[in-house]
């Protein structure tokens, strides 16, 4: 069994049962929370992120600013880039979109 294989499951199941609500952009935040609320040992911050970023199946889709801070927030989706242009809630900006 390759490394971290359950934990990307688990992953994978957040993204599942939000497409089930149709929500195919996640943010990295309601990831955690989903993976904390539903796994018995949850997951920090860091290894949530470098999961995300060496897994294929996860894709980077966009990241949003608060006007006025340096807090951000990113954007994730599976498998496949959706065809959803951002619309940042009012105060915040994007910063990049992945080409």
């Amino acid at each position: 069994m390759a490394k971290f294989a359950r934990v990307v499951s688990n992953i994978e199941k957040c993204f599942n049962e939000y497409a089930e609500q149709k929500v195919d952009i996640i943010n990295f935040q309601q990831i955690k929370e989903w993976y904390n609320d539903n796994t018995k040992d949850g997951i920090t911050s860091a290894r949530l992120i470098n999961l995300l970023r060496k897994r294929k199946q996860f894709v980077y889709n966009h990241t949003e600013r608060k006007v006025g801070s340096n807090e951000t927030v990113t954007y994730w989706a599976l498998n496949q880039r959706p065809k959803v242009f951002p619309d940042p809630s009012e105060g915040w900006v994007v910063i990049d979109i992945a080409q």
